[in-house]
This record gives structure tokens, C-alpha cells and sequence, in this order.
């Protein structure tokens, strides 16, 4: 896994304060926020803890408070040390601390925050306990995070919460909403997607070299794929480009699909073995600090169908068109357009998709697109384009009837219109 990307403080100050301004038009005095994509931009914090309860609270003033599990102390306090930590625990008693630091555990070296690497049994064992009494497991957490609204004077105040966060479960979010009756609780679900939508210089730059690792690791399948090759062969020639130059663990596997499971949509490789005249469906994403870049291409076995070079500049025509209506204050609805139109004109007036792209940038397992139902470039979709806005721009024509072909790549918007990030070529592909 690579190192956590250390963005200056002023970056995380800016986006809590965009963050605030919104907060504030909305008379909301705090918000909740438990998407991992959400915490992470607002934080800096790159982990896996977030499989259990995690919630970052933001007041309106003052510092945020995350709620984590107590075993997460440590990665707390060196990735985002300026972020005031709260941890529960599982319901386990604490192993008491040494009585001399020599007594402990510790490593002889020290963290990039100056503070002693390695392992202190006392704070590392599974679920201990930092505050207070056990209670049982089912309240820890509710208990965890009304103790810190409570602290930070958000019990009888207007407060947002992301009621469509997959990483807020019901049982806790029903604890902490009847826990505080007198909060006026507001779907805030896209507070922080509507902030960071737009990246910035410094967001743009990890993109920028998530694309470039994006085109190795297409690259580098393509170069794999052919009759008679498993597809586990493709796949591992991806995993070998993705990690040696220098990317980090996707947040979806990438999708190596053939011929027999083509109609798994988030299906991927198999034990199977690729046969000639087979077709090769693979999208991927590079990542890098969290920041991805997907594309994706269709690659034909041994040979191609008689009309797969119409359908594929076809699909490449579609694609241009679909960038060429891609700039700032261009709506999400003129894209697609721009994408259909060019399918009708070729007799394709019966064929749609439900978009033909979608925002990307941080994503955390199990997703690319930050979680939830991707903001799509879809038909009549008001969805305002800016400057700085990154898109998965897609051309899918599968099973038309007429044929198949599959090109997509990351974009960026720009002052001047679409700028092509994955630099692959789009050329028919014959292995």
C-alpha cells in the first residue's frame, strides 16, 4: 500500500471551510459524515478501518471530531494528528499500561510525526477501551458519538447527516437520531460530494498520474490477452503494472470478463481460459493516494466479426462527440446527447444506456465513483459542468444487435473544453 498522501494543512483547511460556507447557507451548526470518500477528503485519513462504524463530526466552529474504533488510535494520530480523536471500544477491557516505557514494546524508530514506531500491546489489542465503562457492543459506538456531539454543543441544534452513506448503519444511525431528540436532524448526503466534485491543482496532479498508470495496466493486459491465455494470466500482468509503478489498491477489482460471462456487468476474471474468437471486456482503474482514473477497452481474440471495425468507429465517433460537449457550462444532459445523437444517426435510434459517464476521483472499496449511485452524465440530467470536474467518459455498444464495441477513458474538464487523460490507444484491438 502506498504512503498516505501528506496534502498541506491549508489544502484541508480550504475544503473545510468550502465545506462551512455550505453549512452555513443551509443554518446547519454540525454535520456527520461516514462516507470513507468524504472523510478522507476532509481529513487526509487513508485507511481500512472503515469496514467498522467511522464518523467524522464537523461543527460549524471549531475542530472536527472523528469517532473511530480505539484500535485505530495510532493511525489517527500520524496521519491527521490535527483532528481530535475520539475511539470506542468493542466491549473488551483494556490491557493495562506498562509501568516503564522499556517494559513495553516499541520499536527502536519513530513515526513521520516524531512519535515512537512499532507496537504497544497496551493500546493495540483487539477492541480496547479508552473511555469509560464497557457497555455492550450494540451501544459503543451510539454512545461514542452522541458523547462527542454532546461535546460539541450539537444536541438541541440543526444537524446534517448522510442518510444515504452505505457506511451508516441503521442501528446506529436509529441510536444516535432517538439519542438526541432535540437536534433537527437534515439529509445532507451530498454536502461534501457537492464540494469536491471540482478537484483541485493538487487533487488533479494525483488524477493526472493515476491515468498514466491506468494506460500501463491496459496496456499490459492487451499485451497478456490471447487464445489459449487464462484470464488470471491478464489479470496478474495488471496487478504486476498497477503496484510496480507505484500505484495503491484500486477501490473496484478491476474487470477482466470473456465471452461466456460478457453479461456479468460487475463481474471479472475467471478460472476460465480466453478462446479464440472470444472478446476480452476489460475496465480498470489506476489509483493513486486514492485518486482513480478508469478506462476501459474491448479486445478481440485470435480474430474479428466482419462488422467489428464499423462498430467500433462507431463507438469512437460517439466518444468524440460525447468530449466535444464536454466544457464548463455544459450540462450533463447536453453529453449524453451529444453520445445518443451520434447512435441515431447511425440507426441505433432503439439502442440507450442509462448514462454515458460519471464523475470519479476518490474512491475507497467497494467503489471507483465515491460510493453510492455515481453522478452520471445523463440524459436529462441538470448537472452543471465546471472546470476541474473529472468524468469515466464511456462509449458502450454491447449487445446492439449489430455488433459490440467498448472505448472509455478519463477526462478532465477544462477552461477550454475536454482533456483526455488515459492516453491508451482507441484503435480496434486484435489479439
Amino acid at each position: 500500500m502506498a504512503k498516505p498522501i501528506r496534502f498541506p494543512k491549508a489544502e484541508y483547511d480550504a475544503r473545510l471551510a468550502r465545506l462551512r460556507a455550505r453549512m452555513d447557507a443551509l443554518a446547519l451548526r454540525g454535520v456527520l459524515i461516514s462516507a470513507p470518500e468524504n472523510v478522507y477528503y476532509l481529513t487526509g485519513l487513508d485507511h481500512q478501518g472503515y469496514f467498522a462504524y467511522e464518523c467524522l463530526i464537523v461543527p460549524v466552529a471549531g475542530d472536527p471530531i472523528l469517532v473511530t474504533r480505539a484500535m485505530e488510535q495510532a493511525t489517527v494520530r500520524d496521519q491527521v494528528p490535527w483532528v481530535a480523536h475520539l475511539g470506542y471500544s468493542d466491549g473488551i477491557e483494556p490491557i493495562p499500561r506498562p509501568r516503564s516505557r522499556s517494559d513495553d514494546l516499541v520499536m527502536g524508530d519513530v513515526t513521520d510525526t516524531g512519535q515512537p514506531a512499532g507496537l504497544r500491546p497496551w493500546e493495540m489489542s483487539a477492541g480496547v477501551t479508552v473511555r469509560g465503562p464497557v457497555a455492550s457492543d450494540d451501544h459503543i459506538p451510539v454512545a461514542a458519538t452522541l458523547e462527542a456531539l454532546r461535546g460539541a454543543g450539537l444536541d438541541s441544534r440543526r444537524v446534517g447527516i448522510e442518510k444515504r452513506s452505505s457506511f451508516f448503519p441503521f442501528h446506529i444511525a436509529e441510536g444516535v437520531v432517538s439519542g438526541l431528540p432535540g437536534v433537527d436532524w437534515i439529509d445532507a448526503s451530498d454536502l461534501v460530494n457537492d464540494c469536491r466534485i471540482v478537484q483541485s491543482e493538487l487533487e488533479l496532479a494525483c488524477t493526472r498520474r493515476a491515468a498514466q498508470l491506468t494506460d500501463s495496466m491496459l496496456l499490459s493486459a492487451i499485451a497478456a490477452a490471447g487464445p489459449g491465455v487464462p484470464e488470471s494470466d491478464v489479470m496478474a500482468a495488471v496487478y504486476d503494472a498497477m503496484f510496480r509503478r507505484g500505484g495503491t489498491y484500486p477501490g473496484f477489482i478491476p474487470l477482466i470478463r470473456s465471452t461466456r460471462t460478457l453479461a456479468h456487468e460487475h463481474g471479472t476474471w475467471t478460472e476460465g481460459v480466453i478462446k479464440s474468437r472470444d472478446v476480452l471486456f476489460v475496465e480498470l482503474a489506476g489509483c493513486v493516494h486514492r485518486y482513480h482514473a478508469p478506462a476501459g477497452r474491448l479486445i478481440f481474440i485470435g480474430r474479428a466479426p466482419a462488422r467489428a471495425a464499423k462498430m467500433h468507429d462507431l463507438c469512437r465517433e460517439a466518444l468524440a462527440n460525447a468530449a466535444r460537449a464536454v466544457g464548463p457550462g455544459a450540462v450533463a444532459d447536453d453529453v449524453y446527447r451529444a453520445w445518443q445523437e451520434t447512435l441515431d444517426r447511425a440507426g441505433l435510434a432503439g439502442y440507450r444506456r442509462h448514462h454515458c459517464g460519471y464523475a470519479v476521483g476518490i474512491g475507497f472499496p467497494p467503489s471507483w465513483s465515491g460510493g453510492g449511485t455515481p453522478r452520471g452524465l445523463r440524459r436529462g440530467s441538470t448537472m452543471r459542468l465546471e472546470a476541474g470536474m473529472v468524468f469515466h467518459l464511456m462509449s458502450w455498444l454491447l449487445r446492439t444487435g449489430r455488433g459490440d464495441s467498448f472505448l472509455s477513458d478519463t477526462v478532465v474538464v477544462t477552461d477550454a473544453g475536454c482533456e483526455f487523460l488515459t492516453q491508451a490507444p482507441r484503435d480496434l484491438v486484435l489479439r
